[in-house]
């Protein structure tokens, strides 16, 4: 992906500069403008990431500064919520990168005030390249410049190719927060450190009908072994979860994260003991026709991902 990013950023930033009118690109900083008409946007990094704010409500207008910083770490990180071995994940540069926000709104460092300038949460998505593959992937927040990362605010996580891949396309996480202030993309140790090692994942996406007929659905399922798929038992995964995403047409190659009916059935997997299967049907209504992944990640193995079509 950054090969086709870098291409447009050389041709953006020329036309475009240092302001950011619904999508601008640059290599250090780059100031959005935000206002009760335009509640989005989108600050394009190149090889240092693509990251947009979404605003449920703007109440007055401001300005983001965003700034992308290369570092080989990131180490103010708060235990209770990132434990003992959660790193950075490095981007094809070699480099993480931390996402610094100030302003010219009133909060610290010049940041908008909920309930003053916004009301709502924020979604934040971000899409980056990279060839690493987390652990349990997570998407670190500095809630009030102290530094210290003491949130996880992710709600959705997909890698097209996860597991590695040497030539793909980058991850995209997405996540929402009351406020805004540092962001960076993290990896987070499996509970057990065996347990990345022996489950073997076998992920499925199945168009299907729903008993009503009215819906139509996507049965996704997947099944866990300790070691071996011929030996061992399957297992119940309770901690999996799944983020469905496409290329977004306005913005590609970037990914963007598919509103699922419901979040996709509450987005918690049921275990099948008939078929040893975890499953969870996602209902594909009002989605448009297309090619869409779906990853599902886990506290117990790496996340994969399949794909499916609507027709």
């Amino acid at each position: 992906m950054f090969m086709r990013i870098f291409g447009l950023f050389a041709l953006a930033f020329a036309l475009c500069g240092t302001e950011c009118r619904a999508q601008c690109f640059g290599d250090g900083g780059i100031t959005c403008s935000f206002s009760p008409t335009v509640t989005s946007e989108t600050f394009n990094f190149g090889t240092n990431g693509v990251i947009t704010f979404q605003f449920e409500t703007v109440l007055t207008s401001f300005q983001l500064d965003v700034t992308a910083n290369e570092v080989t770490s990131i180490t103010n990180l708060d235990p209770t919520e990132f434990p003992t071995g959660t790193v950075c994940i490095p981007y094809t540069t070699g480099f993480c990168v931390r996402y610094d926000v100030t302003g010219n709104a009133g909060g610290p460092n010049g940041v908008p005030i909920r309930g003053v300038d916004y009301r709502g949460l924020i979604t934040v998505t971000l899409n980056y390249d990279s060839f690493y593959t987390p652990h349990i992937p997570a998407f670190g927040h500095d809630p009030e410049n102290n530094p210290l990362f003491s949130e996880d605010i992710l709600t959705s996580y997909v890698d097209e190719h996860a597991p590695s891949c040497t030539n793909c396309e980058g991850p995209a996480m997405g996540g929402k927060t009351p406020g805004i202030s540092s962001f960076a993309a993290l990896d987070k140790p499996f509970p057990n450190s065996a347990q990345g090692e022996i489950v073997r994942p076998f992920l499925t996406a199945v168009p299907q009908t729903s008993s009503s007929g009215q819906n139509p659905i996507v049965e996704v399922s997947f099944k866990l072994v300790a070691s071996s798929c011929s030996t061992d038992p399957p297992l119940r995964d309770k901690t999996a979860t799944l983020s469905v995403a496409s290329v977004d047409p306005n913005n590609a190659p970037n990914l963007a994260f598919a509103p699922l009916i419901n979040g996709g059935d509450s987005n918690k997997f049921h275990y099948d003991s008939k078929n040893g299967v975890n499953v969870q049907d996602i209902n594909t209504n009002k989605l448009p026709s297309g090619s869409y992944f779906v990853t599902v990640s886990s506290t117990l193995f790496s996340p994969v991902t399949t794909t499916f079509i609507i027709p």
